[in-house]
């Protein structure tokens, strides 16, 4: 497999040296042709440093940076629009994921589509884990999905769907406007139980107040896009 693995990352200095050298082990041994697309999204600490020093070890790394924060969403469109390869791995900067479970999602695009992980123990906290699960089960019922974790960044995806889809997520909703985007194209999503560790280091930004309230915004901006394709679905189906 030609695999893209693409991290946003803000402000991950303590972490980031840790992922890429995990997906870059991981990658070398299981795909036969390798990059790593890191987004600073306009980090403040020392994270654009670690990333040079890696760049030197790991000819396989681009990095692309944003001269000032954009948001999640922002960043991981523009990993996105930089993957060249055929498949592309998305995960986050902060080191919550092990890498070396990417083989075992691997193997199940031999019968689906697209790969969506979930975590089966969330290492973030009472309220991250509260906020997931109000998240999923909204997004499940307003666009018509059918995922355990809407959010876990651990996801595999053709590049075919990236190439035809029209993603316009800033902020938290990226992770479920690339779901909607497969069902909208009827690809076949397989679902795979991930690990998740704590944090250990930096700071969480993912359930501020700030962040929610985008992420309904752009879920709201969402719904007309989301009536049209059960439109077009009914249109398609058999009389």
């Amino acid at each position: 497999m030609r695999l893209s693995v693409v991290v946003p990352c803000f402000n991950e200095e303590g972490n980031i040296g840790r992922v890429v050298e995990q997906a870059a082990q991981v990658g070398r041994r299981h795909n036969s042709d390798l990059e790593i697309v890191v987004v600073d999204d306009g980090s403040t600490d020392d994270t654009a440093s670690v990333l040079r020093s890696l760049k030197a070890e790991n000819p396989e790394l681009r990095v692309v940076e944003h001269p000032r924060n954009r948001g999640y969403g922002a960043a991981v469109r523009s990993g996105l629009d930089r993957a060249s390869m055929d498949y592309v791995f998305l995960t986050d900067g902060d080191g919550q994921f092990d890498l070396q479970e990417l083989p075992s999602a691997m193997r199940l695009l031999s019968e689906h589509d697209v790969v969506a992980g979930y975590r089966e123990n969330r290492q973030d906290g009472w309220w991250r884990s509260l906020w997931g699960r109000i998240w999923t089960a909204l997004v499940n019922r307003a666009l018509g999905l059918h995922v355990r974790d809407a959010n876990c960044a651990f996801k595999l995806l053709p590049q075919s769907l990236l190439r035809s889809s029209d993603l316009r997520s800033e902020g938290a909703f990226i992770s479920a406007e690339l779901l909607l985007e497969a069902r909208r194209f009827e690809l076949s999503i397989a679902e795979c139980a991930v690990s998740h560790y704590p944090r250990r280091a930096g700071r969480q930004t993912g359930a501020s107040l700030r962040v929610i309230v985008k992420a309904f915004r752009e879920l709201a901006e969402c719904l007309p896009r989301r009536w049209r394709t059960r439109a077009e679905t009914v249109r398609r189906a058999p009389q």
